[in-house]
């Protein structure tokens, strides 16, 4: 994208919020994940230390920073084992009130940020307020980042244009389960529904907004 090329979705006139998608221990950690090709493709592009820093400049500038957390209560009341996604969830780490729902390493929740929990399903949208958050702040697109390509963005990026929201994705605060799913997504889906894009081009027009 060139320097002085608007991204769709973040021009004059439009509000967006930046959502950060289970980046959470019990996902990233390499002791607790239950997909390890999913940690370390995180861990390799410093998904973490981009979203981090992003998160900072959308403060800045006054661009609502959302965390879209997956924490499935200790007795599994609400997650489903109806595909097989689902039950590697229900068996995994993640527990509600335990240290392995909070961000992962690097990360931490502002007291100026909105966090939007769920017990179970595959994406953000799913049984959770994050429609009516980001209509009462008047959002108009959403800035997706964080875990993964593959599930949990993809999903996020259908329910979001379904909602009439515009979609941007910017690449390096995002990962898959692997290099190679996350390029097929990356060139082969997210395309046809969002602006894609880089961190550094989301904070530059962030910053040339000034404040929300």
């Amino acid at each position: 994208m060139a320097a002085n090329e608007q991204i769709r979705g973040l021009g004059a006139g439009e509000r967006s919020a930046l959502l950060v998608s289970e980046m959470q221990h019990g996902i990233l950690d390499p002791d607790l994940a239950p997909f390890r090709g999913l940690a370390d493709h995180a861990a390799s592009r410093d998904v973490a230390g981009r979203i981090a820093t992003l998160a900072a400049v959308a403060r800045r500038a006054g661009v609502p920073v959302v965390w879209c957390m997956l924490a499935p209560r200790a007795d599994r009341v609400g997650t489903a084992t109806n595909s097989k996604l689902s039950t590697i969830i229900a068996k995994g780490a993640l527990v509600a009130g335990t240290g392995s729902v909070e961000p992962a390493a690097g990360l931490a929740v502002d007291e100026r940020d909105v966090v939007v929990s769920r017990v179970g399903g595959l994406t953000m949208f799913h049984g959770t307020e994050l429609d009516s958050v980001l209509r009462a702040l008047d959002v108009t697109t959403v800035v997706l980042t964080g875990v993964s390509a593959d599930i949990a963005l993809t999903g996020a990026a259908i329910e979001a244009v379904n909602r009439g929201y515009r979609v941007v994705l910017p690449a390096d605060c995002a990962a898959g389960s692997s290099p190679e799913a996350f390029e097929r997504r990356l060139s082969e889906f997210f395309p046809l529904l969002a602006s894609i894009t880089d961190s550094q081009a989301v904070t530059t027009a962030w910053l040339s907004q000034g404040p929300s």
